[in-house]
C-alpha cells in the first residue's frame, strides 16, 4: 500500500489532462500534443470546442435534453412536456439550450438568470482541460502548531491554511469542488467549527460535539506520550451512500487529517456505489500514519456488524446529498436511518439546494420525528462547492455539492426520578 508523507505538498495537476486534437502532430514523429487554451480563449460553443469531452457533452445534451420554451408552452396548454431536442446553441453561453433561435429569443428567463452561470461553467470546464499548469491544485501540507485555522468560510480557511496559489474566482471554484467533502467533515467536528449555539447548533448538538471533541482533545494531550499514543482509539468517520466522495484521490483527505493533526482517523466509505477509483481494487488505503481510508460496497444496515459497537465519543456519520426524501429512495433509506438512530452517534447530512435539503428534513420528521433529536438546524454550508453543476436533461436544473447542512441523532432519554 502506498503511503503519503504528512509533510509532502499535494498536487492534482495530473487529474485534468485534455484530449489531444486529431490534427495535432509534431513533425515526423507523429506524436500528439495537448490542447493549449489561453486564459483569454476559454469560451467555445460546445459543438466547436477543441476539447473532445466538451463536444461529447454537447451531443449528450442535444440527444437527451429538452427545449425550455417548448416545455413552458405545453405546460400552459395543459399537455405533457415536449421532448423537442435543443439543437440551437446559445451564442452567449455556448450550450445547446433551445430547439430554435426563435424559442431562444423568447426565453427571457434564460437570458436573465441562467445564461451567465452556464457561460461560467463553460469556461471553467475548458480551463480544467486547457493544458495549463493548474497551480491551484498544489495544496499545502501539515499546519504549523502555532497557526490557528479559521473555519468561518472558504476565504478565511484558504488564507489561514496557506493556499497561496488561488488567485481568482475560477481557481476558488475548482478547489472548492474537490475539497468540499473533507473540509465540510473537518469543519463540522473541529473545536473552532462555524456551527455554534448561536449559529445553528442545538443544545443536543453541543452535547454530541463535546463528546467528539473530548476525544480529539485527548489525542492532542497524548501526542508527546508514546504509551498513550499506542492506546488511542481512532476517530471513525463514516460516509454513507458514498459516491463521488469515494472516487476522489485519497490524498485529498489529508486536508481532513491536517485539521485534526494529532488524531488517528479512519474514514469508512459505505454504499452500493462505493468504488475507490476506476482501477482500484483495494478495500483499505493507508494515506498517512494517521489517516486510513476503508471502502465497503454494501448498504450500511446490511454491513453494520462489520463496524459495531459504536461510541458517540469516537464515531460520527456523514451523508452527502443522500436524497432521503426522494420518492424513489425514501423507502431504501429507512432501514439505514433506523440503524443510525440506534447508534446514538451524531449524523450530519447535506443537500444540493434549499428544496433538496428541506425535502430530506421533512421526510426525517415524518418517518422518525419521535425517535430523533436535531443537532444542527438546516442551514447553508459555508464550505459548499462554489461551482454549479447542470443536469443533462434540463439545464434549468442545477445543483451545488453540499449547499446546505443539517444534523440529527437518535433520541437519548434522560433518567428521571419520581418525587
Amino acid at each position: 500500500m502506498g503511503t503519503f508523507s504528512d509533510k509532502r505538498s499535494i498536487s492534482l495537476k495530473s487529474l485534468f489532462t485534455p484530449s489531444p486534437p486529431s490534427d495535432a502532430i509534431q513533425g515526423s514523429s507523429n506524436r500528439r500534443q495537448r490542447v493549449l487554451l489561453k486564459p483569454t480563449d476559454l469560451f467555445h460553443p460546445l459543438s466547436k470546442s477543441p476539447i473532445k469531452e466538451m463536444r461529447e457533452k454537447g451531443l449528450l445534451i442535444q440527444q437527451h435534453g429538452c427545449c425550455a420554451t417548448c416545455v413552458e408552452e405545453t405546460a400552459k396548454a395543459g399537455k405533457p412536456a415536449a421532448t423537442r431536442e435543443p439543437h440551437f446553441e446559445c451564442p452567449d453561453c455556448g450550450y445547446p439550450t433551445h430547439c430554435s433561435e426563435t424559442h431562444w429569443a423568447e426565453d427571457r428567463g434564460h437570458s436573465k438568470e441562467l445564461c451567465g452561470y452556464l457561460r461560467e461553467a463553460n469556461e471553467d470546464e475548458h480551463d480544467l482541460r486547457s493544458g495549463r499548469t493548474l497551480r491551484e491544485f498544489e495544496f499545502p501540507s501539515a499546519q504549523l502548531p502555532e497557526i490557528v485555522v479559521n473555519l468561518s468560510n472558504w476565504d478565511s480557511f484558504l488564507y489561514t491554511r496557506s493556499f497561496t496559489n488561488i488567485n481568482s474566482n475560477r481557481a476558488m471554484r475548482h478547489v472548492s469542488k474537490v475539497l468540499t467533502y473533507p473540509v465540510t467533515m473537518g469543519a463540522t467536528i473541529h473545536q473552532y467549527s462555524p456551527f455554534t449555539l448561536k449559529n445553528g447548533l442545538t443544545p443536543e448538538g453541543l452535547k454530541s460535539m463535546t463528546a467528539l471533541r473530548t476525544t480529539i482533545k485527548e489525542h492532542d494531550l497524548a501526542r508527546s506520550e508514546k504509551e498513550l499514543v499506542m492506546q488511542q482509539m481512532p476517530l471513525r468517520v463514516f460516509v454513507l451512500g458514498a459516491r463521488a466522495e469515494a472516487m476522489l484521490p485519497p490524498h485529498l483527505y489529508l486536508q481532513l487529517a491536517y485539521l485534526l493533526p494529532n488524531s488517528p482517523i479512519h474514514v469508512y466509505f459505505v454504499g452500493p456505489e462505493c468504488i475507490p477509483s476506476a482501477d482500484e481494487a483495494r478495500s483499505t488505503i493507508v494515506v498517512s500514519t494517521r489517516l486510513v481510508l476503508k471502502y465497503h460496497k454494501s448498504y450500511f444496515h446490511d454491513a453494520i456488524w462489520n463496524f459495531a459497537p459504536f461510541d458517540p465519543f469516537t464515531d460520527v456519520f456523514f451523508m452527502f446529498s443522500p436524497g432521503i426524501g426522494h420518492p424513489k429512495a425514501r423507502s431504501g433509506w429507512q432501514p439505514t436511518v433506523e440503524k443510525l438512530l440506534e447508534t446514538k452517534c451524531a449524523v450530519f447530512a447535506t443537500g444540493f439546494h434549499e428544496r433538496d435539503m428541506q425535502t430530506d428534513v421533512k421526510a426525517l420528521n415524518e418517518d422518525f420525528g419521535d425517535k430523533m433529536d436535531w443537532l444542527l438546524e438546516p442551514r447553508e454550508n459555508p464550505f459548499a462547492s462554489l461551482k454549479r453543476d447542470f443536469g443533462i436533461r434540463n439545464l434549468r436544473e442545477w445543483a451545488i455539492s453540499n449547499w446546505g447542512i443539517y444534523g440529527f441523532r437518535g433520541k437519548r432519554y434522560e433518567v428521571q426520578s419520581k418525587q
